[in-house]
């Protein structure tokens, strides 16, 4: 309801984190105001990474992040339509999936030697890989892409050439190669960040008082 957070006694402010000080215990915001903090929880999340590889801004080229994305992944994954994803971790497997039951002819390109590379060990990779295939998905590990090409012949808007040397044509390439934490306003905040905002095990950063939780830790 409308007064959801006003009865948990919870103050919603809609901004943009763009500093932190930890000395002053505040944080500013782009529009110029400041809060003022005793506890501070930074909990801001990542965003696509997406890989250095010729012609992957261009059209047809669509990572799973947003609403906007998934509408514009729908419009270009009807049944039967060519869709190369890249990336076979756990968030990919479960696009995979959804592309899988929209009954298109599914390409998976995963840079490690298995699927779910980070989750699963050699053997329940290899039998990810295995029932996929059986599901009628070509799976190419080992490999990455290196150029995503527009020739505009034979009736594909793009041809997909992997360090293999296969080129694959497709009509949707599907970009899910992990996340990058939203971390970027911490800098010289005096905060600690390695990939993500470094804790304890409590989920304490180095600055007391200051926690990090979820993708930005």
């Amino acid at each position: 309801s409308a007064d959801h957070f006003t009865k948990l006694r919870v103050s919603v402010q809609r901004g943009r984190a763009k500093a932190v000080d930890s000395a002053q215990r505040s944080v500013q915001l782009e529009d110029g105001s400041v809060l003022g903090f005793d506890r501070l929880l930074i909990a801001t999340g990542s965003s696509p990474a997406t890989p250095p590889i010729p012609g992957i801004q261009g059209p047809g080229v669509h990572p799973c992040w947003t609403l906007a994305d998934a509408r514009a992944i729908m419009a270009l994954a009807r049944p039967g339509a060519r869709v190369l994803q890249m990336g076979a971790g756990f968030i990919g497997c479960i696009i995979m999936e959804a592309l899988a039951a929209r009954g298109v002819q599914l390409s998976v390109v995963e840079m490690g030697d298995r699927m779910v590379p980070r989750m699963m060990g050699p053997t329940a990779g290899g039998m990810i890989k295995q029932w996929c295939e059986a599901k009628g998905v070509a799976v190419h590990t080992g490999a990455r892409v290196e150029e995503v090409q527009r020739p505009g012949a034979n009736g594909a808007p793009m041809t997909v050439r992997l360090s293999t040397g296969q080129k694959l044509d497709a009509d949707l390439v599907i970009s899910a190669t992990g996340v990058r934490p939203n971390i970027g306003f911490l800098e010289h905040s005096g905060i600690r960040c390695l990939v993500g905002v470094l804790t304890d095990e409590h989920l304490q950063a180095n600055v007391p008082g200051v926690y990090a939780a979820g993708d930005c830790a």
